[in-house]
């Protein structure tokens, strides 16, 4: 079996401590193999214009497997 890389995305969760809730916002069509830094750095740029903070972070990376 072959493991192909299909795509990546990025789901940032923000703290809506107001209504006592997290909202998910997902990007979709990171590159393949993202670091950490790049991780790190979208997310502080996404905490300086969100009125929400960054609750945590997920870097989500699909494969598909053929034979």
């Amino acid at each position: 079996m072959e493991k192909e890389w299909s795509g990546s995305k990025v789901d940032v969760f923000l703290d809506d401590a107001e209504n006592d809730k997290l909202i998910r916002r997902s990007f979709a069509g990171a590159d393949h193999l993202v670091s950490d830094g790049q991780v790190t750095a979208f997310t502080q740029a996404l905490d300086t214009v969100s009125e929400l903070p960054v609750s945590h972070v997920l870097l989500i990376e699909e494969y598909r497997y053929s034979i």
